[in-house]
């Protein structure tokens, strides 16, 4: 279900943030030269995590909810 008072769209409680996380330090690598460096070892990580852990929830972009109509983007910053 949609909560819009806080654009989420999951009811479950948020998880904790692990600054080791493959997802989190492949976002920190993207550049404006591309999405990471080609020696980058975070790429088998991330690959191997989205194989092998469980997905716990996926959600829309803030682009795809307001095309969707469904994110308050008066809000947006």
């Amino acid at each position: 279900l949609y909560r819009e008072e806080l654009n989420l769209t999951s009811l479950a409680a948020p998880l904790p943030l692990r600054p080791e996380a493959s997802w989190l330090q492949f976002h920190l690598g993207i550049s404006r030269d591309g999405l990471y460096p080609r020696s980058s070892p975070t790429i088998n990580r991330l690959l191997r995590d989205m194989q092998d852990l469980p997905t716990i929830s996926a959600d829309y972009s803030q682009d795809e909810k307001a095309l969707l109509g469904a994110c308050d983007c008066s809000q947006s910053e």
